[in-house]
């Protein structure tokens, strides 16, 4: 009976171990007009091994995401709707919101936001692995299919 105890403790430990782990694998939210790059760009997230926490494909959308407050970084596409809309990055600084912008444009971005990270599209895993290790640390779990 002792044996059986000892056995369903460790079980107990090990599956909140598990579950203090899966809660700290940092979330992204991505902010992109382009319903196929999005999507590419959800999947990749997913499978470098971090959380996505939501997808934008609009400044309303993205205004509602930045509400609920569950990600832990965000990957700004430049070019929303055709239009740069250095408010929405104004606020991730003001915030202290880690971001990056992510954009297939050659130009600059505004010189107050020079030293934000910008992942130029299109791009490799590793490379956006490199930005989200940035801005996020590191994932703390092996990647999953289907998470």
């Amino acid at each position: 009976m002792r044996n059986l105890e000892l056995k369903s403790s460790a079980t107990r430990a090990i599956r909140s171990q598990a579950s203090a782990v899966s809660r700290h694998v940092p979330r992204i939210l991505i902010i992109e007009d382009e319903l196929l790059i999005a999507l590419m760009i959800e999947e990749m997230v997913r499978q470098i091994g971090y959380r996505v926490s939501g997808v934008a494909h609009t400044i309303s959308m993205a205004s509602k995401e930045f509400a609920k407050r569950n990600y832990d970084a965000v990957l700004l596409d430049i070019n929303i709707g055709g239009r740069f809309h250095a408010t929405t990055a104004d606020h991730l600084v003001s915030r202290g919101i880690p971001f990056a912008f992510v954009t297939g444009y050659d130009y600059l971005v505004d010189p107050r936001h020079e030293k934000i990270p910008v992942l130029q599209k299109p791009f490799e895993p590793a490379h956006l692995r490199a930005v989200l290790e940035t801005l996020a640390g590191p994932a703390t779990l092996a990647p999953a299919n289907g998470s």
